[in-house]
């Protein structure tokens, strides 16, 4: 069977988790991956590219399996996270509008496939159903030389079709909650007050103004500071979490969440109880020029975590209260509420990949 061949390959390059969105095409193969691996269910592909970056960098293998359609979700995280920091991303890619395809929004990108993995500079290989070897060699090269490597799956070869019950997630008993706090202190100013407790930690730090002011505040070898991928600490920082044992925290930002609100799933659903997530909410855009955000006109980042299945949640102004926050049973969600305004700080002069190989070897990992 084709699918047991893909399996095989995908066991031959040691990997451990396996990240994917639903195809059609390919839900046969999709349903033996859940037997045979720890699998993730993604909202949005962007996300595991942060997520991939994670584990990578704890020490562990991830591979994502997605349809070419969701591709386009992807490049900017590839390009401003994976190729920046030089780090692996495998990916097999359900190969979309081409060889009789019938939906007519798959055909743009799916017949730019080709012409898109070579503008970014990436090495892929076709899968017919004869060649298996080609994935394994894609995935370890991938790992081996920390880039990222692609496998478009051909979608005319599989096993006739079968139907899998997907085991569905379900978290009862959470309760919406509705704690006012009133802003006192700026994100620097709170930064400054409730480091030390991050002593020992795993920290990854929103991109911009954020990891500057933490690299003023108080560097360590185990902050990862984000230069770029707007969106993804969460996705990262989750990542991290289940690859190691140590606590992990997030410093992530309103303006992040509410640009990429699916990465809150993933860790209540994996119960990552080694997981902070720290929204630091200043109700603006702070590294842009702190225009306003929509928490400014009301959305609630706390409700929003208690949506998406954090029975752990907290709304704090002063630093007593996140420490004590912190030291909660995880995974944690902490809503931050701050005063807008940024600490004129110096940049980091550190390179990517001096952040990504001292950050490895803090955690004990390849580095």
């Amino acid at each position: 069977m084709i699918e047991e061949e893909v399996l095989r390959e995908i066991e031959r390059g040691d990997v451990e988790h396996v990240l994917y969105l639903p195809c059609e095409r390919i839900k046969r193969l999709l349903g033996l991956v859940e037997e045979r691996f720890h699998t993730i269910h993604l909202s949005r592909e962007e996300e595991g590219v942060g997520i991939i970056s994670g584990l990578y960098l704890g020490g562990e293998r991830g591979l994502m399996i997605i349809q070419s359609s969701g591709f386009g979700n992807m490049i900017n995280a590839i390009c401003s996270l994976t190729l920046t920091y030089k780090l692996p991303l495998p990916l097999l890619i359900s190969w979309r509008g081409k060889f009789g395809e019938k939906i007519p929004a798959q055909k743009p990108l799916g017949e730019k496939m080709e012409s898109l993995l070579r503008a970014l500079g990436m090495e892929y290989g076709i899968f017919d159903g004869s060649n298996p070897e080609i994935i394994g060699e894609m995935v370890e090269k991938s790992f081996r030389e920390e880039t990222p490597k692609a496998v478009l799956l051909k979608p005319d070869i599989w096993t006739p079709e079968k139907n899998f019950e997907f085991q569905k997630n379900h978290i009862p008993g959470i309760e919406l909650r509705t704690e006012k706090a009133s802003p006192e202190l700026t994100r620097y100013e709170m930064l400054e007050r409730i480091h030390e407790e991050f002593e020992g930690k795993a920290v990854v730090c929103n991109l911009g103004i954020p990891s500057k002011e933490l690299y003023d505040v108080g560097d360590s070898e185990l902050n990862f500071y984000m230069l770029g991928s707007m969106g993804l600490v969460t996705s990262i920082a989750t990542g991290v979490a289940m690859a190691t044992d140590r606590e992990v925290v997030s410093i992530d930002g309103d303006g992040s969440i509410l640009m990429n609100p699916s990465a809150l799933a993933i860790p209540p659903v994996e119960n990552l109880e080694n997981l902070t997530i720290l929204a630091m909410d200043n109700f603006s855009y702070g590294s842009t020029g702190n225009q306003p955000t929509h928490t400014f006109r009301g959305v609630d980042l706390q409700a929003l975590a208690v949506s998406m299945g954090f029975n752990r949640t907290f709304r704090e102004s002063t630093p007593e209260g996140v420490v004590r926050a912190m030291r909660e049973r995880g995974p944690r969600f902490i809503h931050v509420i701050l005063k807008p305004g940024n600490r004129d700080v110096d940049l980091i002069p550190l390179s990517p990949v001096e952040i990504k190989k001292r950050f490895m070897k803090s955690l004990g990992g390849k580095a």
